[in-house]
């Protein structure tokens, strides 16, 4: 097959993608559901890569007006159950991009396939099928997401710490501080942001401990939590962290700083504001304009 007949094959499929969906944003009348299963079907083995096919229908999605007829729902409905079933498809590609869309259209139809695909083989498919739970934000799998948190893979574990932190479940909270022990910085980092987006006083201890880890990334994400939770215990920690090494730390620590309404915290902001480095002494004098105000 030639490039162009290709690329032809692609247009093909693109515009019998968009004609079964964007009447759910038009009002027009809809094409027949088996139509859209039929789009999704060739989706599945056919030349087009379903990435194409779900940018395609994010950007319809975002030109056109949303209608809630029971058409309409139907007809998502139906993209929906193709891609549920597109997570069992034996190439692993593909049912990382259908998880992907299911996690992109926020379907929660899809969450028990999608906690089946968060425990499958492929590393890839555990990653989407994790970010797709984030996406959709059901709180009720956050238990499921946090066993995820001593996946074997790197980018597993931080995909399920950043999941977490959109989740923001209050139960995962002893599961993110054991991971801020973790072998890799990335995942640590991950786990330190995810308990700032819960905000549960629980972590102050834990965090004030990251702020010593010896990896720039790791200290700059445990001081920025330390600022979302606003616990004046740890008022002495992020004046340490006003002098530490790294400018990425020092800059995150004018932003927990200024979370603080203590005196000590605006005297450290004033010496921050005279940092050797301009983003830093920007940041600071900045934040102490907020506290004046």
């Amino acid at each position: 097959m030639t490039n162009v007949t290709k690329k032809f094959a692609r247009l093909k499929l693109a515009a019998r993608l968009v004609i079964c969906l964007l009447p759910a944003m038009t009002g027009c009348e809809p094409q027949p559901l088996e139509a859209n299963r039929q789009a999704g079907a060739e989706l599945a083995g056919g030349p087009m890569p379903l990435r194409e096919a779900r940018q395609l229908v994010s950007r319809s999605m975002k030109n056109w007006p949303a209608c809630t007829t029971d058409k309409d729902i139907e007809i998502h409905d139906a993209f929906t159950d193709t891609m549920i079933r597109l997570l069992a498809h034996r190439d692993p590609a593909r049912r990382a991009e259908a998880a992907a869309a299911l996690g992109e259209f926020r379907k929660p139809q899809a969450i028990d396939a999608l906690l089946l695909g968060a425990r499958e083989d492929n590393r890839t498919v555990r990653v989407a099928s994790i970010k797709a739970l984030g996406w959709i934000g059901d709180k009720r799998c956050a238990l499921a997401v946090a066993n995820r948190l001593d996946d074997p893979a790197v980018d597993v574990r931080i995909a399920a710490a950043d999941t977490l932190g959109r989740l923001k479940n209050p139960v995962t909270v002893n599961a993110l501080i054991t991971a801020c022990k973790d072998p890799a910085p990335r995942v640590r980092a991950s786990a330190a942001g995810a308990l700032g987006w819960i905000r549960d006083k629980r972590a102050t201890k834990a965090l004030i401990a990251a702020t010593d880890d010896k990896t720039p990334r790791v200290r700059a994400a445990a001081v920025g939590a330390l600022g979302l939770l606003k616990d004046p215990a740890a008022l002495a920690a992020l004046i340490v962290a006003g002098t530490d090494s790294s400018p990425l730390v020092r800059a995150a620590a004018v932003g927990a700083l200024g979370q603080l309404t203590d005196p000590l915290a605006k005297d450290a902001l004033r010496r921050l504001a005279k940092d050797s480095d301009p983003a830093v002494r920007r940041a600071a004098k900045s934040a102490l304009t907020r506290v004046k105000r």
